[in-house]
């Protein structure tokens, strides 16, 4: 075979094309796990939060979950509920001219089509819309 001759591809018939489709279908399903959910009031403001926006600035967490240390709130999300929350550093500079840096906070695609699909069955996102 001469280097730069191209291989042909090798026929593959309809039912070989379906059964990998639906193996690959299964695999990614199984990967997915459902989320398992929370009980505390704070963290499923702060789901609520980061599944509904892109990110979420650490002083927007703090006033939408009801909480002053929303790092923790972000580390307790990430440990006991196992999600895949991102932290990206924002530098800015302070009314003082001096170069700082803030948090903002965003949950990943997969994780976000988790919980979601979690807030909508345990109703918590029209609790959510209606305060309570």
């Amino acid at each position: 075979m001469n280097l730069h001759q191209k291989k042909e591809p090798e026929a593959v018939d309809a039912a070989q094309a379906h059964d990998y489709i639906a193996e690959q279908s299964s695999l990614d399903s199984n990967r997915i796990k459902p989320f398992v959910g929370t009980n505390n009031p704070r963290r499923i403001r702060a789901l609520i939060a980061l599944v509904y926006r892109d990110c979420v600035s650490r002083e927007d967490l703090d006033r939408l979950a009801g909480c002053t240390n929303s790092p923790d709130l972000v580390a307790q999300l990430k440990k006991r509920c196992s999600l895949d929350i991102q932290t990206r550093e924002v530098k800015v500079k302070d009314r003082d001219g001096k170069s700082t840096w803030y948090g903002e906070y965003s949950l990943a695609i997969e994780d976000k089509y988790r919980v979601k699909q979690w807030l909508v069955s345990t109703g918590h996102v029209e609790r959510a819309q209606y305060g309570r």
